[in-house]
């Protein structure tokens, strides 16, 4: 990926605390190696979302 998650969420006017920079860039790229793995055209008839809970989900 040529940008940076952080600069995409910030070019998108959402404020990255840098303390979560690290750990959003890390999640991303674990992200994009699973992505990698799935077959795309499978998938061309879903719509599929990713949200980040920021200390988790509290369970």
């Amino acid at each position: 990926m040529a940008q940076n998650i952080v600069q995409i969420l910030q070019d998108k006017g959402i404020d990255v605390p840098e303390h979560h920079e690290e750990m959003l860039v890390n999640q991303w790229a674990v992200f994009e190696k699973m992505r990698a793995t799935v077959d795309q055209e499978s998938l061309a008839d879903y719509d599929i979302g990713l949200t980040h809970v920021p200390g988790g989900d509290g369970k």
